[in-house]
C-alpha cells in the first residue's frame, strides 16, 4: 500500500472511532443499508457493462458493512448481559443454518430460472420485504 498504507498501520492518522462514540437512527440506517444491498443485486441480475457490475458489487460491500455493525452492537445495548449470550449464540446458529439453505434454493433458482431473473427477483422482494420492515414505528424509532 506504501506511504499511506504506512500512515495508517503505524495510527498516526485521524481515528474514526474517536468522532463516533454512537450512531444515530440505527433503525432506519441499518434497513436502508439492506434495501441498497438488494437494489445493488437487482442491478447485478441485468445485462450491465462490466464496471457497472463492478459498482453495483461494491454498493454490496458498503451497503453490508453497517448492517453487521449495527447488528453486533445494538443487542448489547438493548439485551440484558444475562441473556445476550444466548440471545447471540442463537442469532448465529439460525444465521448459519438458514444460509446453507438459502443458497440452496437460490442455486436450484438460478439453474431453473437462470441468474438473471434470480438476481432480478430476489432483489425485488427482499427490497420490498425490508421497506415494509420500516414502516414499523419501533424501527423508524430506534436511535
Amino acid at each position: 500500500m506504501g506511504a499511506a498504507g504506512d500512515w495508517l498501520r503505524r495510527g498516526d492518522g485521524p481515528r474514526a472511532e474517536g468522532y463516533f462514540t454512537r450512531l444515530r437512527r440505527r433503525g432506519p440506517l441499518s434497513y436502508a443499508s439492506w434495501i441498497l444491498v438488494c437494489l445493488a443485486a437487482i442491478v447485478l441480475g441485468l445485462p450491465i457493462p462490466f464496471a457497472v457490475a463492478g459498482l453495483a458489487a461494491a454498493l454490496v460491500g458498503i451497503g453490508k458493512s453497517p448492517v453487521g455493525l449495527l447488528w453486533m452492537n445494538t443487542p448489547q445495548e438493548l439485551v440484558p448481559p444475562e441473556h445476550l449470550g444466548r440471545v447471540l449464540s442463537i442469532d448465529a446458529l439460525g444465521s448459519g443454518s438458514l444460509a446453507f439453505v438459502g443458497y440452496g434454493v437460490a442455486g436450484l433458482a438460478a439453474d431453473r430460472l437462470g441468474a438473471v431473473p434470480v438476481f432480478v427477483l430476489a432483489g425485488a422482494v427482499s427490497a420490498t420485504i425490508i421497506g415494509l420492515g420500516l414502516l414499523h414505528p419501533a424501527v423508524r424509532k430506534l436511535d
